[in-house]
């Protein structure tokens, strides 16, 4: 599915972008799967290893190897306060892979984590990537900074993305921990600075009625498309149902409340 550049048209007078389709995935066979169930974007996770595990730099060689341009690469790194000696970082070296995650986990309590976090993004842009803005909806069990001041900085910053993710796959899904209202008002004010969202934790094809229509770029997921949840395999036909999904949701009728 090739989303670039098109809208559903609901109404003679509006008409809403549809989103792309992230699939995580942890090697090349589950990456031929995402593709051909139609993912606009391979995210590289190892699932075991947490929220944001990375995989290992002979995985990620191969899936970009695999996906060969047909999809943005991104990849998770794990979290900030481990990035000065994580073997993560050896996928800086991997030019195909254009955006990076770290993220916020435990430094809630660390006032120095905003600079920490603008030179872990400078030492991303010397390799030419974009470095995502994390939040996570669960920032209490996570011992992150709370989403506004993510936020906050993520503009001041300029970043490109923003991910709004659970930490605790345990704890529930996205909606669980943000209400739609509460979601949609972060989205808006990151369209409002031009950042990129992605919106994961969990999801599933019911709980894409719940999501804001607008201000919402790409809709991340794992566990959604896997047998088994997010431990198992990516499975072609349930991509292919996700995307379908998303398409059938945008083309609803707008939802005023919290669109």
């Amino acid at each position: 599915m090739n989303t670039e550049g098109i809208s559903i048209n609901t109404s003679a007078s509006q008409t809403l972008a549809l989103p792309k389709l992230l699939v995580s995935v942890r090697d090349v066979s589950e990456a031929e799967a995402a593709l051909a169930g139609g993912a606009d974007w391979i995210d590289l996770k190892e699932p075991q290893a947490g929220s944001l595990g990375a995989v290992c730099p002979e995985t990620a060689r191969a899936v970009v190897k695999a996906v060969a341009n047909r999809g943005l690469v991104s990849a998770a790194l794990g979290e900030l306060t481990d990035w000065t000696t994580s073997k993560a970082r050896d996928l800086l070296g991997i030019p195909e892979i254009q955006v990076v995650k770290l993220g916020l986990s435990d430094c809630d309590q660390q006032s120095d984590w905003p600079e920490r976090w603008q030179a872990a993004s400078h030492e991303v842009a010397r390799f030419g990537k974009q470095l995502v803005a994390v939040v996570y909806a669960d920032n209490r069990q996570a011992r992150s900074p709370a989403p506004q001041d993510i936020v906050r900085e993520a503009i001041k910053n300029a970043f490109q993305y923003l991910l709004i993710d659970t930490f605790d796959k345990d704890s529930g899904p996205l909606l669980s921990h943000l209400s739609p209202q509460v979601l949609a008002e972060i989205l808006r004010t990151a369209d409002r600075a031009n950042l990129q969202s992605v919106v994961a934790g969990g999801l599933t094809t019911t709980m894409l009625a719940q999501l804001p229509q607008n201000s919402l770029d790409v809709v991340a997921v794992r566990g959604g498309v896997c047998v088994r949840g997010r431990s198992g395999v990516v499975q072609q036909q349930l991509v292919e149902q996700f995307s379908a999904a998303i398409q059938a949701r945008w083309q609803a009728s707008p939802d005023k409340a919290t669109s």
